[in-house]
């Protein structure tokens, strides 16, 4: 279409390396996410409730990790063969997938893969972070292993519910925290209180 080929193409490096950093931003915004939730979390005195994730749950986070991982250094190494030129790009996955396997063995060991329960939120930190406000809340059950926070104009949030190890003590909680007169829990919700 543009009677051009990729080799033919000028100004070959600087696109490789605003690409990579593209990438790399993106990357970057998401780890800086990651480890702020888990530092949050570690500073257990701010939360009335604080656990780590369940066993399950880390488990799963290390296989979906790990499957992540595989993929980025897959993607890198095809890259960097079929255009040598642009490894810029492919070293930029290649530090993501570092990454991540460096933040799951450090959270693995150092227990850093939490929930917590605030007097205004729900959080949880281990692949993403997840912040689940009482502010607003209409309505709250479980569905399917999932903890399911519908608000007012039709916004619905939800949790991993398999995630937490005590369930009755984490209900309990919610229960205790949030505005009882507004929010219409299920039986679903009401069965661990």
């Amino acid at each position: 279409m543009l009677k051009t080929t990729g080799g033919q193409i000028p100004y070959q490096q600087a696109i490789f390396w605003i690409a990579a950093t593209l990438v790399f931003v993106i990357l970057i915004r998401r780890i800086l996410k990651r480890w702020t939730g888990m530092q949050i979390l570690s500073q257990k005195q701010k939360f009335v409730w604080n656990q780590e994730v369940s066993k399950e749950r880390k488990v799963r986070i290390l296989l979906y990790n790990c499957l992540e991982a595989l993929a980025l250094f897959s993607l890198a190494y095809g890259l960097y063969r079929v255009c040598p030129q642009g490894w810029p790009i492919p070293l930029a996955y290649g530090i993501g997938g570092l990454e991540i396997i460096f933040t799951s063995l450090f959270s693995w060991f150092s227990k850093t893969w939490r929930i917590g329960i605030t007097k205004k939120a729900v959080v949880l930190a281990d692949r993403e972070v997840k912040a689940l406000y009482f502010l607003g809340l209409r309505k709250i059950f479980v569905h399917q292993e999932t903890l399911h926070f519908n608000y007012k104009d039709n916004l619905q949030l939800n949790m991993p519910f398999g995630a937490v190890e005590d369930k009755k003590e984490f209900m309990q909680t919610i229960w205790a925290n949030v505005n009882q007169d507004k929010v219409y829990a299920e039986e679903s919700f009401k069965d661990f209180l």
